[in-house]
């Protein structure tokens, strides 16, 4: 899927580009500024940006009449990645230590708050007859982002481990199907579609984007580190709770079932408790079925495209969604 990988760098360059604008400026304070220069100037896979720009233009629209919204959702992503990897504990991100292992909480948090500030203020800068609608939109998605994620801080905190399949999915849907739904809504609402069309674009994003999360707690069990480019068995170590862990509680024979359960509810793990449950974890098939569950979402989620006509960007929107079931990072 290099292929398609190549293609979304190609359209993701005006978003680049007017990141680069904003934040290769010496701008003061460098503990604010410098710190985000030097996070969002290396660049990530790039797909909520690709996707609002792609259902712009699936729908008739131009990508620029989508540039700011696109801008806005790829800077709230990376606004929430720094905050996320400070709850999470986590070491790297895209291969590099993350942004609070490198300076320390306290400027991590500070440059992620002012990163959202930024957000807002590109998200008020678009130009559109539309363009109340899509900051509503935007606010409203931003909300759920927040909302999925307290779910699942929540669930670490009271030490809860019995989650449903429908508390996980909505806890994902939040955390992450709400963002890659927005940039497909607000990206068909800025390139003039009907309200049924918007509609369908977002339920398009929402299945594909909790399938990628499903597909990245996978990753994270049976990946390879170097293409992943996170630690393997990180989503043990910080406690999250996933599809994964979920069925293989109730998969895996009584004794390893226990045993398992007792490595996953420990306060503090080692590297020799998570590399246990990495094996018990891939024992019990539970990777392989949540793969398949994440691949009826993408199928699903497809069928959503037919509202659109044949185009090179309704067929690239297909190509992203093929390209969330068969990535290795």
């Amino acid at each position: 899927m290099m292929g398609l990988e190549n293609k979304l760098v190609r359209l993701n360059a005006p978003v680049h580009n007017r990141l680069k604008g904003i934040f290769s400026k010496k701008q003061e304070p460098a503990a604010v500024y410098g710190l985000l220069s030097e996070f969002l100037l290396v660049e990530g896979k790039g797909i909520r940006p690709a996707l609002c720009l792609l259902s712009c233009e699936a729908v008739g629209g131009r990508r620029e009449d989508a540039l700011k919204a696109a801008v806005a959702i790829e800077m709230f992503h990376n606004f929430t990645l720094i905050h996320d990897d400070i709850e999470d504990g986590s070491e790297l991100r895209r291969g590099k230590p993350c942004m609070h292992i490198k300076y320390g909480v306290p400027l991590a948090l500070n440059a992620g708050d002012g990163l959202f500030m930024m957000v807002w203020r590109e998200t008020l800068s678009i130009r559109s007859l539309k363009r109340e609608e899509a900051q509503r939109r935007l606010l409203f998605a931003f909300t759920e982002v927040l909302e999925g994620q307290a779910l699942e801080l929540g669930w670490h905190k009271d030490g809860v481990w019995d989650v449903s399949e429908k508390e996980y999915l909505k806890m994902v849907g939040g955390k992450t199907g709400a963002l890659i739904a927005v940039s497909c809504g607000v990206g068909a609402l800025l390139g003039g579609a009907d309200k049924k069309t918007c509609e369908a674009m977002a339920r398009f994003g929402a299945g594909i984007g909790m399938s990628f999360q499903i597909i990245d707690d996978v990753l994270n069990v049976i990946g390879d580190e170097k293409k992943y480019r996170k630690e393997i068995g990180g989503d043990i170590s910080e406690g999250k709770r996933t599809l994964i862990t979920m069925w293989a509680l109730r998969m895996l024979p009584c004794a390893k079932r226990a045993r398992l359960g007792m490595l996953l509810k420990r306060k503090s793990r080692s590297r020799a408790d998570v590399n246990e449950a990495l094996a018990l974890l891939r024992e019990s098939g539970a990777p392989e079925k949540a793969m398949g569950c994440a691949k009826k979402m993408v199928d699903a989620a497809l069928s959503e495209l037919e509202c659109l006509p044949d185009s090179r960007a309704r067929r690239l929107l297909a190509g992203v969604a093929a390209y969330i079931t068969t990535r290795e990072r």
